[in-house]
């Protein structure tokens, strides 16, 4: 029983945890930055910056609290051991692998596509000078 009471409990989604109270400390401190005390740069004024300061004490505290509970979990955490699978040399040698093979360019070359553009143009221009000599 005390052994129980002794344990610490880690939630299951202390990561999100962690980043909720960090931007909820940035926030805060946005807040603080935005206040009457930065400001007018005197400590006077911290009763109008009463609420951001509440929270970011507030947030301060969460946020250690889960980063101290996160540092338990993993200072009390072993790591099992995995064994390491080694391939053996009978499955190396019962069978030769055939690599594949990139079937060779089945496209024009690169003289025949300079070939067929040259001929489209020569084209184009025949028909734009039938149109010339139609229109005129």
């Amino acid at each position: 029983m005390a052994n129980e009471a002794a344990t610490l409990k880690i939630p299951e989604d202390i990561e999100y945890r962690v980043l909720g109270n960090a931007f909820g400390l940035m926030i805060a401190t946005g807040g603080l930055l935005a206040g009457a005390m930065v400001s007018e740069r005197s400590f006077d004024y911290w009763l109008n910056d009463i609420v951001p300061l509440l929270l970011f004490v507030f947030m301060s505290f969460r946020l250690f609290r889960n980063l101290m509970s996160t540092m338990m979990l993993y200072y009390r955490y072993e790591p099992q051991h995995v064994p390491s699978h080694k391939p053996r040399a009978e499955s190396l040698n019962a069978e030769p692998l055939h690599m594949p093979q990139i079937a060779a360019p089945n496209g024009p070359t690169p003289e025949q596509v300079v070939e067929e553009v040259v001929k489209r143009i020569e084209a184009q221009k025949a028909e734009q000078a039938k149109k010339n000599q139609a229109h005129n």
